[in-house]
């Protein structure tokens, strides 16, 4: 029986470097994790309930539910839509500890010296052990989501081979000065900024392990010079999902993509022979499949003939 995807989101934080390009925030799950333990992922989690009810929406700015759902497109109800872009906010502050949110003068949320940053931490760990909510953080300090910072960017669903499958969506967005990004020390371990190059030069190092979308959307972003470039195309560019299929081949796992020439016979469990993956894939090639071996995911091309 396949399983069920569960709704999810994941933030791609972005901030520049320094030298004309451009890191990203990815952290080490935690090795016990169930799903993708001990890989470097961008902060996420999954949709609740609570995200997306009418008692949180007076606490949003810059989106409406109904533009929420034009974006989205195909998600119904049209309600539930602006849920991904509230739970990508709140997901971020708990993994990641950085919040994005206006004040009541409607100037982007910033720590006000050392005591205040000291305050939401002890808010963000409160958030963990379950003794405030997100909401209630909201209420106290007087700030609103600012949803208009995240811009969609992409949409992955597990294989249906897994038995924890997600449907999550990614968005962009720049890191907010004054905020430091920091991992949980919970579900995550370790938290770095690095380029997008980079990360996928240590993982095929072996040095790091990306989780499969982690992987191929860093391979897109590295083919972008500055983070205006990766967000100004966004607009109002189709997204389509992104649903890789799962194999056990000689080899080892196998995830193949759409845009693999041998999607399709793989979708219909035909594993075609000889068994060819094509060439390895570089940091700045398009990968169209990744064959797990040695502990991490190497990723190849195969090309179209």
């Amino acid at each position: 029986m396949v399983a069920i995807p569960r709704k999810a989101t994941t933030i791609i934080l972005l901030r520049e470097n320094g030298t004309g390009g451009f890191e990203v925030f990815l952290l080490k799950r935690h090795e016990k994790s169930s799903f993708m333990g001990g890989n470097y992922v961008y902060p996420g989690g999954r949709v609740d309930a609570d995200d997306g009810l009418p008692d949180i929406l007076p606490f949003c700015r810059g989106l409406s539910p109904q533009k929420a759902h034009l974006v989205l497109k195909n998600l119904k109800p049209a309600e539930e839509s602006i849920g991904y872009w509230i739970a990508g906010i709140r997901e971020l502050f708990e993994e990641a500890g950085v919040l994005f949110a206006y004040d009541q003068a409607g100037n982007l949320f910033h720590p006000r010296g050392s005591d205040d940053q000291e305050k939401f931490s002890k808010s963000r760990a409160s958030i963990h052990r379950k003794e405030l909510s997100f909401l209630q953080l909201l209420r106290r300090e007087r700030l609103f989501l600012a949803l208009d910072q995240l811009y969609y960017y992409a949409h992955w669903i597990t294989p249906e081979a897994r038995p924890e499958r997600f449907d999550t969506r990614f968005f962009l967005a720049r890191h907010p000065e004054g905020q430091e990004a920091s991992h949980d020390q919970k579900e995550t371990t370790v938290g770095i900024w690095i380029t997008p190059q980079q990360a996928l030069e240590e993982n095929l190092k072996g040095q790091i392990v990306l989780s499969p979308p982690t992987l191929k959307t860093l391979e897109d972003l590295a083919r972008s010079r500055t983070i205006d470039e990766v967000i100004a195309p966004r607009g109002e560019r189709e997204t389509n999902p992104v649903l890789p299929v799962l194999a056990k081949v000689s080899d080892g796992p196998l995830l193949v993509f759409p845009w693999d020439p041998e999607y399709d016979l793989f979708q219909r469990g035909i594993f075609p022979q000889p068994l060819d993956h094509g060439c390895p894939s570089g940091p700045n090639a398009h990968s169209t499949r990744l064959l797990f071996k040695d502990g991490f995911w190497h990723p190849y091309c195969r090309p179209r003939y």
